[in-house]
């Protein structure tokens, strides 16, 4: 039988087996919660500390209270994975999950038997399990549909707290994959201009230029500030403005950045090809300079954890 892995749960590490979460959570109740998602690289968390910021600064926005502080969590996380690493191969990375919320609510029942504290969940899973198939996008690029689900905008919930409270993003990519079942949704805000994806901030390409929309009405991605900081090393120019449909017919190359797979060619979107190819240049050279940065081939890896799991199931 494979061993269990070992999660962080408010306040003790416990087998998975032992996990509950309380029926009146929060979260469970009103999406009341906020998360984070790391990875690693070579098994080394990669801008953990970003990531845990931005925790803690979605949970200020959203008036939770997980009882720790930002050097106690971060301290439970790096035991977390520690306790889950051998379970890994060390050819995979690791992923890493926070989801925060005040816990249970009064109101609706007897009190739960763990009392009224907050729900503070870490735990790790390998990213070869999450989709197998990204080795295929990085390569032939992804279609993306432009949906008819929109972003929340910022003037109801402010997209920069990662926040679970997200079925707009599901019935996005609903939406999406009823078009083409491996398409991506991309989501427009309020106003009509380009948002971003499902869990990824979306860039286009014109003239040799990087494009994102601007930052009101999106997650300010940790992955998304990296590569603009690897563009401006590369002597990329780079800005943020509206970006509507028209302009993104109109650009030469486009991807998506996002933690687990890292920066995601776009092939074509609502069906029109981009024509320098996948990925276009821009995109390729950002690429490798994300692969040195971190020290890895993300794409290679991608492929030699496919053909592991093809083999495996053969």
């Amino acid at each position: 039988m494979e061993e269990e892995r070992v999660l962080y749960l408010s306040g003790e590490f416990i087998p998975e087996s032992r996990a509950g979460l309380p029926i009146t959570d929060a979260g469970v109740l009103y999406g009341h919660a906020v998360f984070e998602y790391t990875r690693t690289f070579n098994h080394g968390p990669f801008r953990l500390g970003e990531h845990l910021e931005r925790l803690y600064a979605s949970m200020r926005y959203a008036e939770i209270d997980c009882g720790l502080t930002l050097p106690e969590m971060e301290r439970v996380t790096l035991e977390t994975v520690e306790r889950n690493r051998h379970l890994y191969d060390s050819g995979d990375d690791i992923g890493i999950s926070h989801n925060v919320s005040n816990g249970p609510m009064a109101g609706f029942g007897p009190p739960p038997p763990s009392g009224f504290r907050p729900t503070v969940l870490v735990y790790t899973w390998p990213l070869s399990r999450r989709s197998p198939e990204i080795a295929e996008v990085y390569t032939n690029g992804v279609d993306v549909v432009v949906t008819s689900q929109r972003t929340v905008p910022a003037r109801l919930i402010d997209p920069k707290s990662k926040n679970r409270s997200r079925i707009h993003y599901a019935l996005a990519d609903l939406e999406a994959r009823r078009v083409d079942p491996k398409a991506w949704a991309l989501l427009m805000d309020d106003d009509g201009f380009i948002a971003e994806g499902v869990g990824a901030n979306f860039f286009i390409v014109r003239d040799g230029a990087l494009i994102s929309p601007e930052p009101r009405n999106i997650l300010l991605g940790v992955t998304r500030a990296v590569v603009i900081e690897l563009a401006a090393g590369l002597g990329i120019p780079f800005r943020e403005t509206n970006i509507g449909q028209y302009e993104v017919i109109m650009a030469d190359e486009a991807f998506f950045t996002t933690t687990p797979y890292v920066i995601v060619p776009v092939r074509a979107v609502s069906g029109r090809e981009f024509g320098d190819g996948v990925p276009g240049p821009v995109t390729a050279r950002l690429m490798e300079a994300f692969k040195e940065l971190v020290g890895l081939d993300f794409v290679e890896q991608a492929e030699r954890l496919r053909d592991a799991a093809r083999q495996a199931g053969g």
